[in-house]
Order: C-alpha cells, then sequence, then structure tokens
C-alpha cells in the first residue's frame, strides 16, 4: 500500500489566517488521504482552533510584526531563525513533501524552513492584498492560491483562483419582519470603534421607533465594558467573545454590521446576510478597506470607512432599508460572492503543482 502524502499548512494570529488552514488540512486528507499538521505560533487564534477542529498543532517561535513599535518588530525579526529551525526539524521529523502558508507572521518561520529543505511552497491570500508575510513568501513559493482574481496582479507566480474556504455555514433562514435581528462583528480581535459605537448607532435606531434585537460578538473586547455602553444607551444587547460555530449565529440574524476581515465576509456572503461594513482603520495595509470594497463591488453591501463613520447617518439609513422588498433585494445580493469548493480547488491547484 502506497504510503500516505505528508503535507503541513502553516499560519495563524487570527483566526482569518488560522481557519482556512485547517479547511485545507481537511480537504487534503479527504482527497488524498493526507497526513499533515497545523504549524503556528503560542500567541496567536491557532492555539484555540487547530485543537477545537481535531487538527494537531506544531508550536514554533514567532511573534507579530504588523502593528508593533520598532521594539516589537525588533523581537519578532530576532525570533525568526528561531522559528526557522524549529519548523525544519518538524519538517523533517514527518517527511513532509508539501507546506501550505495561510498567511499571517506565523507562516514565516515554517515556508522559509520549507525552502531551505527543497519542498514546495504554495502560499494562500485570502485578503484583497497580498499581506505582509505572503509579500515575501510569494518570491519563494511554486503556486499562490488567491480568494480574489484581483489580487492576483501583486504577483508574478503561476495563481489559482479559488475563493475563501468555508465549513458548515448554510444559507440563514429569510427575515422579512421585524422585530429585526441585528449582529455586530468585529471579527476574531474585534473592532475597538464598532465596541465603542454600535451602541450609539442602536440608541439612535431606537429613537425612531424600531423594533429589533442586537448581538455583538466582540472577539478580545472588554464584554464588560461594551455591555456597559449598550445598557447606558437603552439597548437590550447580548455581548459574547469570539465563538468557534457562527453557523447557528448567522442562522439568527437579518443584518450585519461588520469588520471586513475576508472570513467573515466570505461567511455572511455564504449565509446571505446583508451587511454594513466598517473597515478596521488598524489593519495592516489598510488591506480591510480593500476587502470590503472588492466584496461590496460584488453583493451590494454598504461600506463606511472608519474615518468616516457616524452613528446618526448610519441610523438614517438602516432605517430606510429596513423593509421587507430591500432586504429581500440585499439578502439576495449578498449571496453573489460564490466561494463553494474552494478548499477542493486548493487541493486540485496543489495535485497539478505535484505532477
Amino acid at each position: 500500500m502506497a504510503e500516505a502524502r505528508k503535507i503541513a499548512v502553516t499560519g495563524g494570529g487570527t483566526a482569518g489566517h488560522t481557519l482556512p488552514g485547517i479547511a485545507f488540512l481537511k480537504a487534503f486528507r479527504q482527497e488524498w488521504g493526507a497526513e499533515g499538521c497545523f504549524i503556528g505560533c503560542a500567541c496567536g487564534f491557532e492555539t484555540r482552533l487547530v485543537p477545537a477542529h481535531g487538527e494537531r498543532l506544531e508550536v514554533i517561535p514567532g511573534l507579530p510584526w504588523a502593528r508593533q513599535n520598532v521594539t516589537g518588530q525588533l523581537r519578532a525579526a530576532m525570533n525568526i531563525p528561531r522559528g526557522v529551525l524549529a519548523a525544519r526539524a518538524i519538517l523533517r521529523r514527518e517527511r513532509t513533501e508539501l507546506v501550505i502558508g495561510a498567511g499571517g507572521y506565523a507562516s514565516f518561520g515554517a515556508c522559509l524552513a520549507a525552502r531551505s529543505l527543497g519542498i514546495p511552497v504554495v502560499i494562500y491570500e485570502s485578503n484583497a492584498e497580498l499581506g505582509i508575510a505572503n509579500r515575501i513568501l510569494e518570491k519563494l513559493a511554486a503556486l499562490v492560491c488567491v480568494a480574489f482574481g484581483e489580487t492576483a496582479s501583486g504577483t508574478t507566480k503561476p495563481v489559482e483562483v479559488t475563493g475563501v474556504p468555508l465549513s458548515g455555514i448554510r444559507r440563514a433562514k429569510w427575515r422579512g419582519a421585524a422585530p429585526w435581528r441585528f449582529l455586530v462583528l468585529g471579527g476574531s480581535e474585534g473592532s475597538p470603534l464598532l465596541n465603542e459605537e454600535a451602541p450609539r448607532l442602536f440608541a439612535a435606531m431606537k429613537g425612531r421607533g424600531i423594533g429589533f434585537s442586537v448581538r455583538h460578538i466582540a472577539g478580545l473586547g472588554d464584554f464588560a465594558a461594551i455591555s456597559a455602553r449598550y445598557a447606558a444607551a437603552g439597548v437590550d444587547a447580548s455581548v459574547e467573545g469570539f465563538t468557534n460555530d457562527m453557523a447557528p449565529v448567522y442562522d439568527d440574524a437579518t443584518f450585519a454590521i461588520t469588520s471586513a476581515g475576508i472570513h467573515t465576509l466570505a461567511e455572511l456572503s455564504a449565509a446571505g446576510i446583508p451587511s454594513l461594513i466598517v473597515p478596521l482603520s488598524g489593519a495592516a495595509r489598510n488591506h480591510q478597506l480593500a476587502n470590503a470594497r472588492l466584496y461590496a463591488a460584488r453583493t451590494g453591501a454598504k461600506v463606511i470607512p472608519e474615518s468616516e463613520w457616524n452613528a446618526e447617518s448610519a441610523a438614517v439609513w438602516l432605517t430606510e432599508i429596513l423593509n421587507p422588498e430591500a432586504l429581500r433585494r440585499l439578502h439576495r445580493d449578498a449571496s453573489n460572492w460564490v466561494n463553494d469548493n474552494a478548499a477542493l480547488a486548493m487541493v486540485r491547484a496543489c495535485e497539478r503543482l505535484i505532477q
């Protein structure tokens, strides 16, 4: 019997860099019968998500670079050689034949280690523009897989447009009547602006006599402080942290106010949830604004940059579209960004590369 192929997926830091990698591992196992592990770092969401999804996590040294001060960036740079050495040992032990980098600082050490060992590297970029790590690692890669076709213009390597791999997200039930069910999403790390401004937005909505409920997923935000803001605004809201299972959350929502993490946007499209997008201005290279604009071009979502945010104006716009006819159209258009079989597309692209 032929020995199973050996692969490794590497990445992490945020959920957006971790969840696609988990989907790739499962797809490679299903299609190839492959054996593999997820290589990440100790300070990212991979430590929580990878084991929760039943995958094996190997931890190497690594620290974030983006949004760090000079001292933090120096520490991150000094950790790279340690990460490479640790990853080399893992790849040799596992007899790895292919490494897939899913982005983020956590992918850096393992991809460099793979290249030093002569192991083919494939990188995956879910955002509209190549991230900091992938801009560097792209030079080492044999193949670049992307969520948006527009991202391909940023690389000279062979490119496959795969979309964003999702797991378990179904189209939500159509809710065409009040009370409207609002969902606030700030991504795995949370949106400081939405944590501060969403209570003001819904206070303005309540002042217009609109019946609704609010579920606020705050990520790493301060739950008590956010809940206190809602209470002070006279708005009854459920505030909670990051959740591993978003399918029932989407199934209970009419409309989302969200930051522009690409995995969140892909899930909203799969669920058919209309959205108002407020991209994080502090995201590396302002990539969330680029994500939001490409997503809006496909789905008709409304985008308000943080610099242009005004709770009263947003409340006026929401009030105007809260009617069954407008929401049905937005619900239909939200599903226009198709991401079916994205993980399978990645596996088949890698198969062609290996052959």
